[in-house]
């Protein structure tokens, strides 16, 4: 049980030290918990949030 509160905190810790927008941190989390919740939104949208996921990941190197 304490190795999944420690995994949960490096997920949250990770998300926020990225510098990704409090949106799109909350609906990752959303997503890891639920993945379906990202097909259940309109296609604008979600391309928009890949758009923001790939500006991060571009980020990274």
């Amino acid at each position: 049980m304490n190795e999944e509160k420690k995994s949960v905190r490096c997920r949250d810790d990770f998300i926020l030290q990225s510098g990704i927008g409090p949106e799109l941190a909350e609906f990752l989390k959303e997503c890891i918990d639920k993945p379906e919740i990202f097909y259940s939104i309109p296609f604008e949208r979600r391309r928009d949030i890949e758009n923001q996921m790939d500006t991060v990941l571009l980020s990274f190197g």
